[in-house]
């Protein structure tokens, strides 16, 4: 009795299909035992959770304050003040990020 229980199709082009192929051999795997060690170690991409849409929300609104600054000091009238609180936004922004990233969402989208 085999013990495989399930089987998918993949399809890829002959480009992609050549790099699995050279992928998978560097790694001493066969294609399919390379994939299935990817889907192991790969963490998976996860889209528009909530956490992810807040980190966003929160970019964009420091985003138009940070742009803000910015267009003072292009004037000749920006304060070191500013540029302080310009530089806590990004913090902010980096931590937030940071903290999406470690929940497991790689990308903020």
């Amino acid at each position: 009795m085999s013990k495989q229980s399930h089987r998918t199709c993949v399809r890829m082009s002959v480009k992609d299909y050549e790099l699995l192929k050279e992928k998978s051999a560097a790694a001493g795997l066969s294609a399919n035992a390379w994939l299935m060690a990817q889907m192991r170690t790969n963490r998976p991409v996860l889209h528009r959770e909530e956490e992810t849409w807040e980190a966003v929300r929160f970019m964009d609104e420091a985003g138009r304050e940070i742009n803000a600054i910015a267009r003072d000091f292009n004037s000749g009238y920006g304060t070191a003040e500013q540029l302080r609180h310009a530089i806590c936004l990004l913090r902010d922004v980096y931590e937030r990020l940071r903290a999406v990233r470690k929940m497991g969402y790689l990308h903020a989208a």
